[in-house]
C-alpha cells in the first residue's frame, strides 16, 4: 500500500479556475518525489490539498491507509470529522517556503511544541527527540536561540526538524529553498539529501532543477493543473517526451 494515494483530484477556485485537473499520484514508502513545473501549474495547491490547507473540489486522498477525503458516485465530496482530519494530517510533516516558525519560541521550543501539545509526549521525551533532530540538521548550538537570531537557511533547517519531530509518514516540502539566498541554499538541500539517504518518504515541490535531479527518486512535471510526465530524474532531464517539458527544461539551461 502506498503511503500517499491521490486519485482523480480536482481543485477549482472562484471564477472556475482549475488549479488541479484530474490528478492521480501514488507515493511509496521511502520515495523522494519531486514536483516541478512553471508557476501556477498546481504544484503547491496539490501539496496543500494533501495537508488539508485546501479542500478538493472532487477526488480522493488516502494517507497511510486513512481516507482524508473521498467523493461519492453522485459527486459529493466527503471529509471525516475535524478531529479525524487532525489525526490523519499529523501523518504529514509540512515545511513551508517562508519557514513559519513561532517567533516567540526558541528553536528547541519550536520543535517540542507540537509533540507535547498534539501527540501528548512528555517534556523529557520531546526534548530528547528535539536535541537529536537539532544534531541531524546541524544546529545543536542554536537550541536556545530565537528564529530572528538565525539566518534564513538556519530557520528552514529548524522548520525541517520541527516537522520531523512529529514522526510523520510523509514529509511535504513546498519550495523549501525559494526564499533563501543562493549561497545558503546548500545548507537546506544538504539536510534534505541526508533525509533521502535515510529513506524518509518525501513529496517536494521545487524550482531548483539541480536539487530535483540530485534528490529525487522520481520526478513529476505538472502543467496547467495536470501531471504531464513522470519518471526517473535522468529520464526526464535527458529524454523528455512532451514538448511542454522540453520547453520548460530549456528555460533552465
Amino acid at each position: 500500500m502506498p503511503i500517499l494515494a491521490i486519485n482523480n483530484v480536482y481543485k477549482t477556485f472562484g471564477g472556475g479556475v482549475a488549479a488541479l485537473n484530474n490528478v492521480s499520484l501514488q507515493v511509496k514508502e521511502g520515495e523522494a518525489v519531486a514536483i516541478i513545473g512553471s508557476s501556477g501549474s498546481g504544484k503547491s495547491t496539490l501539496l496543500r490539498c494533501v495537508n488539508n490547507l485546501e479542500r478538493v473540489t472532487a477526488g480522493e486522498i488516502v494517507i497511510d491507509g486513512d481516507v482524508l477525503v473521498t467523493t461519492t458516485p453522485g459527486g459529493v465530496v466527503q471529509y471525516p470529522p475535524d478531529k479525524e482530519i487532525r489525526r490523519i494530517t499529523t501523518k504529514t510533516g509540512m515545511v513551508f517556503q517562508h519557514f513559519n516558525l513561532f517567533a516567540h519560541l526558541t528553536c528547541l521550543e519550536n520543535i517540542t511544541f507540537a509533540p507535547i501539545k498534539i501527540l501528548g509526549q512528555s517534556r523529557q521525551q520531546s526534548l530528547q527527540k528535539a536535541h537529536e533532530l537539532l544534531e541531524v540538521v546541524g544546529l545543536s548550538s542554536k537550541a536556545n536561540n530565537y528564529p530572528d537570531q538565525l539566518s534564513g537557511g538556519q530557520q528552514q533547517r529548524i522548520a525541517i526538524a520541527r516537522a520531523l519531530a512529529m514522526d510523520p509518514q510523509i514529509m511535504l516540502f513546498d519550495e523549501p529553498t525559494s526564499a533563501l539566498d543562493p549561497e545558503i541554499t546548500n545548507e537546506v538541500t544538504g539536510v534534505i539529501l541526508k533525509l533521502v539517504q535515510q529513506k524518509i518518504t518525501m513529496l517536494i515541490v521545487t524550482h531548483d532543477m539541480r536539487f530535483a535531479r540530485s534528490a529525487a527518486t522520481r520526478l513529476i512535471y505538472m502543467d496547467e493543473g495536470k501531471i504531464v510526465e513522470q519518471g526517473p530524474p535522468e529520464q526526464l532531464f535527458e529524454n523528455p517526451q512532451s514538448p511542454r517539458l522540453k520547453e520548460f527544461l530549456s528555460s533552465y539551461q
